[in-house]
């Protein structure tokens, strides 16, 4: 569908979507077609809040995370190779 949308200079910036679809090779996807995306993830997906523990192959459960209500880090998904902003 997003392809289509792209085909059709249907004009957007974002696309949302569901932890159901929260899956590296459709967030790879979406960055291609030069857009951007929001996800809810799965509690069990992986996590690294450096660059220095992505490295190392330190990642955590999000479950785990304390974020505050308002709070915003920085972070790397497991298996994906770009920074993603996790609220």
């Amino acid at each position: 569908m997003i392809g289509t949308c792209v085909n059709n200079t249907l004009k957007f910036r974002y696309v949302l979507m569901d932890s159901g679809f929260g899956s590296v090779e459709n967030f790879d996807f979406i960055v291609k077609k030069k857009k951007h995306f929001i996800a809810a993830l799965k509690d069990n997906r992986l996590v690294a809040l450096s660059e220095e523990d992505k490295r190392q192959g330190r990642f955590v459960r999000i479950d785990v995370l304390e974020l505050s209500d308002k709070q915003a880090v920085c972070g790397w998904l497991k298996g994906y190779a770009h920074a993603v902003l996790l609220v």
